[in-house]
């Protein structure tokens, strides 16, 4: 959903960290035999830092960002039961120096892979209500840090941890079928492991409350929603062998509204942005100035097919 190794601890964790894909569709657990695909593309820029709620002066950094990639894969192995994957890929995590020459760093390369089991805990369809839950664990591609040059890239640049660890989630959806309207909370909860070097990031939490609006215009051709979403996002300060590591550990408070088009009863295609409304940092970080998304997805459904 991103220095020189005296200074990385002044970039903030929320540039270097990918939030859950939500909001183009419920993402509750699938029919039996259901297979759903979503492909996204997130890019998220930064070039002030904060200390605390309040603009700094520290410079450092000129600006900051990352280009990233992924796919999220469902099956359905009963009603109850889905499988889910998540992969994801940086294209760039990207550092530009206040110095003279110009100076960037950038990193590439496969984050950390998700592989959970989701399972349906509430369905009354009387009263459009549904509650699910997962329990995944995350798997880096690789373990050694990476280079450039030979020279080991800073933590901020580093595409994955390279450590394993635990992700909880869970989707309550409440939807109004007369009015068009759809009221869903989600929550993720990442925990992570050290990695081979004794580093530990932080642990996280993303709370997101989403409303959608069914668009429905006579002018309005083909089928719209609109979704807005507020979301927090709190993170724990990192560890290495040495103690806590400086200046990490937020709490970011964003609204991100969305459009999203459903295409020919298959394809839901959805552009997001994210706008920081609140920003709390622990020492000095670099914060985010805004990020947007596009995401696209389709459930693949026996008995759709069979009707095709």
């Amino acid at each position: 959903m991103l220095v020189l190794t005296a200074t990385g601890d002044a970039f903030a964790q929320c540039l270097s960290s990918v939030n859950p894909v939500g909001g183009s569709n419920n993402l509750l657990v699938l029919e039996k035999n259901s297979l759903r695909t979503i492909a996204f593309f997130r890019y998220n820029y930064g070039n002030r830092y904060y200390e605390g709620t309040k603009p700094s002066e520290f410079d450092l950094i000129k600006s900051a960002s990352y280009s990233y990639g992924g796919i999220v894969a469902a099956y359905g192995v009963t009603n109850s039961i889905t499988l889910e994957t998540e992969l994801g890929y940086y294209f760039n995590k990207t550092q530009v120096y206040n110095m003279e020459p110009a100076y960037t760093l950038s990193g590439n390369g496969f984050s950390s892979a998700v592989v959970s089991a989701r399972a349906g805990l509430v369905k009354d369809n009387a009263r459009r209500f549904f509650i699910s839950s997962s329990m995944g664990a995350k798997i880096p591609f690789a373990t050694r840090p990476q280079s450039c040059d030979g020279v080991e890239l800073p933590l901020d640049l580093q595409t994955t941890t390279g450590a394993t660890g635990l992700v909880w989630q869970a989707f309550v959806v409440k939807e109004q079928p007369v009015s068009g309207t759809r009221w869903f909370l989600t929550e993720r909860i990442e925990v992570n492991a050290r990695n081979r070097n004794g580093y530990r990031q932080g642990s996280s939490a993303f709370t997101s409350f989403f409303y959608s609006k069914h668009l429905m215009f006579s002018w309005l051709k083909g089928d719209w929603t609109l979704i807005m979403q507020l979301r927090n996002e709190l993170r724990g300060r990192d560890q290495t062998d040495d103690g806590w590591r400086e200046s990490t550990g937020s709490t970011l408070v964003y609204l991100s509204p969305q459009i999203n088009h459903f295409i020919k009863e298959q394809w839901n295609v959805s552009l997001v942005a994210d706008i920081p409304v609140w920003q709390h940092f622990t020492g000095t970080q670099l914060a985010m100035k805004y990020g947007f998304s596009l995401n696209v997805s389709r459930d693949f459904s026996p008995k759709r097919e069979a009707g095709n």
